[in-house]
């Protein structure tokens, strides 16, 4: 078995060196290839290299290598990547490697530096291996490569690396479960220990997770108050209402408040967006980028957007055709169920909920298809960068979940205005879905690992007494972690049912409670034992997540308004007094304008930052700007003495040469 190669400053040795990445090349591969990587990850930067440390693995003929780094290249590489660190005055500040002895903590690499920073790190460092003079990969002829072509990427195309995840550290994993999943406390997290081991993106969706429950208990007590107390229909619509468009607003605007405070803690708030590099799955013609001169591949936009308006928007309004179709094959089951219950007096109640059964299956699976088919459409698209590819992956699969989901919901209402039947069918899909999607998300991964772990005849590799590099090749059998992307989904699902009608349905926002405090667990658990642990990037907030929330929440003040106008009591107003239709009607469409007002004030009165986080900022910004002007004025003096000295060495060189001349002449 071989050993770990030492790293590049004498200052660094340690015994023993904690592995952060592990790779595994493809069966059947060429040794040659794996010393050339080797060789490429462990060789100082001047040659090419990434002056990181490597291990072979088991052993020399392994397909396995290992990989960690140093406390000065930790260091060196986190100045280049733009990372914020607690400095010694207690601002976060950007981290300078001269300046490194001012920052807290800088001396214990395991303290500056978070586990998923490490790993993200050596991440980038490794993405940035340029190929040199190789015109091929070694051991590979037939695999050619381009002077600047990220050798990472090209092995990951090539099938030649199989596998790269970064490795769980036992002792933190093992606490970071006690205070996760294994306590008493119902919601509470430790969200900081989640972004050290996993990162800003996790650590910003379980903060978003607990935060969403938390505040619907405030509506979840609201609504069985109403429910306890028998209030009369109308009221209990016009509390709600109000009460939802105050609460969707004032929890979104609070929401924005806690996550930039995160963020400024974690000190990935002010990172500047850098120039990404194409995404993995890019293709296109080889072209040199006109603004960092590199070697990349180009793909024409005027392609891709045709790609998108004459193939993506017509398959996904086909999928939003055929939702709307088996939304009208559900009224069509319901009206004749009631039928047959109607004549069939010694028929099961249970059978009325056989429609809403069958169209929230339907609705689940319709979601998993159009998910499916969403990624193949982006995919196909060929986007250059990773934001671009999951920003289009967001709206195509948001517009159809939006109306699979919701256009039941608002036929009934708005068309048939059937509230009893509103009500029914909302609690249906609260119920089930909820189930449902429980089911899937936990049981689908643990069997899924049960039958790996037995095909691969690992059985035993996770006890303690394993050896350790089968506890890492365990670690490399889990299935892939597939993001937070239906976690988030699942949210705005969620939101969209408490803020648009459970004026109708009051106890929807306990529903919502148990259902998100066994998911906190449910999440944490399958992140922890069933996936393989992600590389994570620092994330300042929940992204376009934002916007589609705050968008049901103006969409919530429409709808609201007119549930209140379709009410029976506000009808049974209108025939008592003779007030026709169209004039409620226009009250319900001026109230719901006020009620926009209301919102749109309420977001501008509630600052997004809180205002000690933008002193803050404006101080470093400050500090920033006045050693900048320093530096300018002490380069201006500096200049001004150089031109000064060599002004007189000048005139002494002229004065001298004058008195030889007259020394000559005489």
């Amino acid at each position: 078995m071989g050993s770990w190669t030492a790293p590049t400053c004498k200052c660094c040795v340690s015994q023993p060196v904690q592995p952060l990445v592990a790779l595994e090349l493809t069966e059947g591969f060429n040794m040659e290839t794996k010393r050339w990587l080797m060789s490429r990850i462990q060789a100082e930067k001047i040659a090419g290299g990434a002056e990181l440390m490597v291990h072979p693995g088991e052993d020399d003929d392994g397909n396995m290598v290992l990989v960690s780094a140093s406390r000065h290249v930790l260091l060196k590489a986190a100045e280049m990547l733009g990372l914020y660190k607690l400095y010694k005055d207690g601002s976060m500040i950007l981290f300078s490697y001269r300046d490194r002895r001012n920052f807290v903590n800088s001396d214990n690499i395991d303290e500056f530096l978070t586990l998923a920073e490490r790993q993200f790190i050596i991440l980038r460092t490794l993405e940035n291996i340029k190929a040199a003079d190789e015109k091929y990969i070694p051991g590979y002829p037939t695999k050619s490569l381009y002077p600047g072509e990220e050798i990472f990427n090209r092995l990951q195309k090539s099938k030649i690396l199989q596998l790269f995840y970064p490795l769980h550290h036992e002792e933190m994993l093992r606490e970071l479960k006690t205070h996760w999943y294994s306590h008493r406390k119902l919601t509470l997290q430790p969200i900081d220990s989640i972004y050290q081991y996993y990162g800003g993106s996790i650590a910003m969706y379980f903060s978003f997770l607990e935060f969403f429950t938390c505040s619907l208990a405030p509506m979840a007590l609201f609504g069985t108050t109403v429910v306890a107390l028998s209030m009369d229909t109308m009221d209990k619509c016009i509390l709600f209402s109000v009460f939802n468009i105050i609460w969707s607003t004032v929890i979104m605007e609070l929401w924005k408040r806690h996550s930039f405070v995160l963020s400024y803690t974690w000190g990935t708030l002010q990172m500047n967006s850098k120039f990404e590099d194409p995404r993995l799955g890019y293709k296109g013609l080889m072209g040199i980028n006109p603004i960092t001169h590199r070697h990349q591949p180009y793909y024409p936009a005027w392609k891709r957007k045709v790609k998108i308006w004459l193939v993506s928007i017509p398959i996904l309004c086909l999928f939003l055709a055929l939702s709307v179709w088996s939304t009208y094959f559900f009224f069509r089951l319901e009206a004749w169920v009631k039928g047959f219950y109607i004549e069939n007096e010694d028929c099961w109640t249970c059978v009325l909920y056989i429609p809403s059964i069958l169209h929230t299956l339907s609705i689940t699976v319709m979601n998993a298809v159009n998910k499916m088919m969403a990624e193949m459409l982006t995919e196909w698209e060929n986007h250059r960068l990773e934001s671009s590819f999951q920003n289009h992956l967001t709206v195509k699969v948001l517009v159809f979940r939006f109306v699979n989901c919701f256009s039941a919901l608002f036929y009934i209402s708005f068309y048939l205005q059937d509230l009893e039947l509103l009500r029914k069918k909302l609690a249906s899909l609260l119920i089930l879905t909820q189930i449902i999607n429980q089911c899937t998300e936990t049981l689908v991964p643990y069997f899924y690992k049960k039958i790996s772990m037995k095909g691969t005849g690992l059985k035993n590799c996770t006890v303690e007494n394993a050896p350790e590099i089968d506890k890492i090749k365990s670690q490399g059998q889990k299935a892939t972690f597939p993001g937070m992307f239906d976690e988030y989904m699942e949210l705005f699902v969620q939101f969209g049912y408490v803020s648009l009608f459970s004026c109708i349905y009051p106890l929807s926002a306990i529903l919502i409670i148990v259902n998100n405090v066994t998911e906190i667990r449910t999440d944490a658990l399958k992140l922890c034992h069933l996936f393989r642990k992600p590389f994570i990037s620092p994330a300042a907030n929940i992204g376009v997540w934002q916007t589609a929330f705050e968008m049901i929440g103006f969409l919530s003040v429409i709808t609201n308004c007119l549930l209140i106008s379709i009410s029976p009591q506000v009808k049974e107003y209108c025939a008592e007094n003779n007030v026709t239709s169209n004039s409620i009607l226009i009250w319900a469409i001026g109230v719901e304008h006020v009620l926009l007002a209301v919102k749109i004030t309420l977001a501008f009165v509630i600052p997004d930052i809180p205002q000690w986080v933008k002193l803050r900022i404006d101080r470093v910004e400050y500090q920033s700007l006045q050693a900048l002007k320093h530096k300018l004025f002490e380069a201006d003096e500096g200049f001004c003495r150089a031109t000064e000295e060599k002004e007189k060495e000048l005139m002494w060189s002229d004065s001298a040469e004058n008195s030889v001349d007259v020394n000559d002449r005489s």
